[in-house]
């Protein structure tokens, strides 16, 4: 391993110096959590040589898509290179003459071994039994906004626990590291939680906050004049940039929308571990990584067509489930056609059933300037071109914004005494789509209430999370069961709680 010369900003000294065994360490973007990653892991390199850790993600995707890729980066950083001083999800490393850690694992799918014979197990917490037998003497985790507090504790935490007399005063032993921006869905609270409770126990846990402010240094003089023309969403700027935490919506047109009842997770962690991770390819990460798609069925599609961007969610009714599995935009100067052959079609392309039920706004059926075609018959034939056959659903006018109040959160309420299906919402694969739904908020107009739409017309707002993509979430799920919720046997505790 090849000793650089790295020089730390206030924002990583105060992490990499804090005494406490637990550390949460909420980052702006362009911090340098890269370089305090490749810091830190060579720090638990150096004090416990053939040492286990786990490194944890909510998804294995996530740690293969985004946490991996950083790690390498930032180890780099400190002179250690990957097929060289450690080797990804393979034996290599025992061929090449490495030392075995303490307790070898029987396979090394998900693991990345070190020379000197440390390992760092890669733990997701959709998957129950993914740090099972592990016995880690440190545990690091990315992207901790996204985690189930209670998986973590259960999964993960408590593997926490090795000891050896060697390392009874290596500082990081047992120590946890978690670092996320500002959480922007209500699933994040824990984490940004914590910062009371290291204020309430000092001695255990610290709490860092920090923005590029403290990395200015290693970044381009105008960087957050610059990233805050990139964002063009107040919100979303200050929370990712500034760590300014964005409000709660009080008045949401999702009522009952609850994270911990309506979001879940399920990868086909078999085939993300089954791929190589010495070049993990984008292609790679398309339908066969979701668990929770039905092969044999027809896929739900639903599109919101606009000017500046558009959306589109993926789902199935799954006997008695109605599970959004997906969601996918693009933005303007990209238009319709991209939307389907850049994003949906690739990554359905392994789906059997090529048959689409396609909802969508009704001004999908209007005829578009210099066209013979409506919106909905161009999205058929693209869809058609790459072998799908697509039965357009929409007719009619759009409902009454109410009503979809009213049936969508009676599906929400999800109490069992309706027989309406209950919703569930791909977490991992809908996080726009989600922040689109948590923030969506209600207005009392002169026709009456409605959906409050100004979202989509204001400049600081990422238009991924206006209202778009929440009206992908309404189309089909109205034209499914409005009927439905309109015949059953009507009973005022059918009716979502409300102040109106």
């Amino acid at each position: 391993m090849k000793q650089n010369n790295v020089q730390l900003n206030p924002a990583q000294i105060a992490a990499a110096l804090a005494p406490q065994k637990q550390k949460y360490l909420e980052w702006g973007r362009g911090t340098g959590k890269t370089t305090y990653l490749g810091y830190d892991f060579s720090q638990l390199l150096k004090q416990m040589p053939r040492a286990s850790f786990a490194i944890v993600g909510s998804t294995y995707s996530q740690i293969l898509s985004r946490f991996l890729p950083a790690i390498k980066e930032g180890l780099e950083l400190f002179g250690i290179y990957e097929n060289i001083d450690f080797v990804v999800g393979s034996m290599a490393g025992k061929k090449m003459g490495y030392k075995l850690p303490f307790q070898p694992p029987d396979a090394f799918n998900n693991i990345i071994h070190f020379s000197n014979g440390c390992i760092f197990q890669m733990v997701s917490l959709d998957h129950k039994d993914s740090g099972r037998g592990l016995n880690s003497y440190a545990i690091r985790g990315d992207e901790a906004a996204l985690f189930d507090d209670e998986k973590l504790a259960i999964n993960v935490k408590n593997t926490n626990r090795a000891k050896k007399a060697i390392f009874k005063r290596a500082p990081l032993l047992h120590s946890e590291v978690f670092t996320s921006s500002t959480p922007l869905t209500q699933k994040g609270k824990w984490f940004t939680d914590m910062e009371e409770k290291a204020r309430l126990n000092p001695t255990d846990i610290a709490f860092i906050k920090a923005t590029a402010h403290c990395n200015l240094h290693n970044l381009r003089s105008d960087y957050f004049e610059y990233m805050k023309q990139s964002y063009t969403n107040e919100v979303i700027y200050k929370a990712e940039m500034l760590n300014i935490r964005p409000k709660e919506i009080t008045d949401g047109y999702y009522a009952q929308l609850n994270p911990e009842i309506h979001y879940y997770t399920d990868h086909n962690n078999a085939y993300l571990e089954s791929l190589d991770l010495k070049q993990p390819s984008s292609r790679n990460f398309n339908s066969k990584q979701d668990n929770d798609v039905n092969p044999t069925m027809p896929l739900i599609v639903s599109v919101d067509w606009g000017a500046n961007i558009n959306t589109l969610s993926v789902s199935q009714l799954q006997d008695n489930t109605y599970k959004v599995l997906n969601a996918f935009y693009v933005k303007s100067p990209k238009i319709l056609d991209h939307l389907f052959l850049e994003k949906f079609i690739p990554y359905y392309e392994p789906h059997p059933n090529k048959v689409i039920k396609l909802y969508y706004d009704h001004t999908g059926n209007s005829r578009v300037a210099n066209s013979k075609l409506t919106f909905a018959e161009q999205a058929r034939e693209i869809l058609r071109n790459a072998g799908w056959k697509v039965h357009l659903m929409t007719t009619g006018s759009n409902p009454d914004y109410l009503d979809k109040f009213r049936l969508i959160n009676v599906m929400l309420k999800d109490d069992g005494r309706t027989n309406l299906p209950r919703i569930r919402i791909n977490e991992s694969n809908c996080q726009d789509l989600i922040i689109s739904l948590e923030r969506a908020e209600i207005r009392d107009t002169s026709q009456g209430l409605k959906k409050d739409k100004r979202s989509e017309q204001r400049k600081g707002v990422e238009q991924q999370h206006a209202t778009h993509f929440s009206d992908t979430f309404d189309y089909p799920l109205y034209a499914l069961f409005n009927e439905k919720f309109k015949n059953r046997s009507k009973s005022s505790s059918d009716l979502p709680n409300s102040t109106f």
